[in-house]
């Protein structure tokens, strides 16, 4: 729209419209995304039809804006001097020289126009189904297209009876050391029985999966299941005797915990969960469903704090609670933040984090777990 906008106004009046309709487009869109940020914040104490809204205001003065981007944009050109002496006041007229021609502000008003109301408009259609009908009746090439649309019989094949799809819900819960994220898992385990953590398997007992059962296998069973591409993911941390033990998490325990409880909890750190991600689950889905035609929906949330200093502070109150020394504690702080800081650049620029939830308060970051939750057993989308 934009790009043919300004192309038909070039093409009628010249570089100064071209020019004036691209201002107004940008305009319109950036009054889309103030309406956009002021739905977002809808609440009980931000409403958007209050006088006082700031966002309100503000989208109340964009055409004022519109008019004062044109005017720079002509100061630059010409001089800021020049400018201000050509400013003149003629009545009936108002103020002249401010932008560089009528054409360039008649194209900006009507670019601002057509782009803001793009919104209203589709809403409008989608809300009245009588607004089609009188369009109908507008003269012209649009009223005439419509009609002729209707009138040409579908040629479209009925719609092929769709194989009833069932979900594999499966939350993932994950963020940087000392975040809460655990605590959070718990409490929606307890809050909610449906969803429950898999079973993962070890060759020794160790921590690395927190409250998770584990399942004791040989070295022999471990290294099968491993070079079968069963395990989703698999490491090798120090167990309780201190020596390495290797971990792993089979794909089918993850899928035999949606069909014992009705859906899968995972809390992992952000190492476990790229691979859990990355990992293919076509094969353990068709041998756990075989007669089915089932989709994994596997939702993301990433538990953290505002700012990288805010995650150190809190690790380090938690370890000079636990009474270690100054010098450890300090210690552990520089590989922590390189850890750190590699997780969230993951998490920002991988793509696959559907929520983010900022642990400040505990009760308003478990609402938002919840929310989270209900996504894995229904799409809105």
């Amino acid at each position: 729209m934009s790009v043919g906008g300004a192309l038909l106004a070039y093409l009628n009046n010249g570089v100064d419209a071209s020019e004036g309709w691209l201002v107004g487009v940008a305009f319109g869109v950036l009054y889309l995304l103030i309406l956009q940020q002021d739905v977002a914040k809808l609440s009980t104490e931000w409403n958007p039809f209050n006088v006082g809204n700031p966002l309100r205001i503000l989208r109340f003065l964009l055409p004022f804006g519109l008019v004062l981007a044109l005017g720079l944009q002509y100061a630059s050109t010409v001089g800021f001097e020049v400018w201000l002496d050509r400013l003149s006041w003629e009545p009936g007229v108002n103020f002249t020289g401010v932008v560089a021609s009528r054409s360039s502000l008649f194209a900006a008003l009507v670019g601002y126009v057509v782009s803001s109301a793009v919104l209203p408009v589709r809403g409008l259609i989608e809300t009245l189904p009588e607004a089609r009908t009188l369009v109908k009746a507008v003269p012209g090439s649009l009223g005439v297209a419509l009609k002729l649309a209707d009138q040409v019989p579908s040629k479209e094949a009925p719609a092929a009876v769709k194989e009833p799809v069932e979900v594999v819900p499966v939350l993932l819960i994950t963020g940087p050391r000392g975040c809460g994220k655990s605590t959070l898992a718990q409490r929606l385990r307890h809050q909610d029985a449906r969803f429950q953590e898999p079973e993962w398997v070890s060759t020794g007992r160790c921590a690395s999966t927190g409250s998770a059962e584990q399942r004791i296998l040989s070295k022999e069973e471990f290294e099968s299941l491993s070079k079968t591409g069963s395990l989703a993911v698999s490491y090798s941390p120090s167990g309780e005797d201190l020596e390495e033990v290797d971990v792993g998490l089979p794909a089918m325990s993850v899928l035999a915990s949606v069909q014992e409880f009705g859906a899968c909890i995972l809390d992992v750190d952000p190492p476990t969960a790229r691979n859990i991600l990355s990992y293919d689950w076509a094969r353990a889905l068709k041998a756990a469903y075989p007669s089915k035609k089932v989709e994994l929906r596997l939702v993301t949330v990433w538990v953290s704090m505002k700012n990288l200093d805010d995650i150190l502070d809190r690790n380090q109150r938690r370890w000079e609670a636990q009474g270690l020394l100054d010098s450890v504690v300090r210690q552990q702080l520089g590989p922590l933040r390189a850890q750190v800081t590699s997780d969230m650049e993951w998490a920002l620029t991988s793509g696959k984090i559907d929520f983010t939830v900022i642990n400040e308060d505990a009760d308003a970051s478990m609402k938002e777990i919840v929310k989270a939750s209900e996504y894995c057993f229904e799409d809105p989308f």
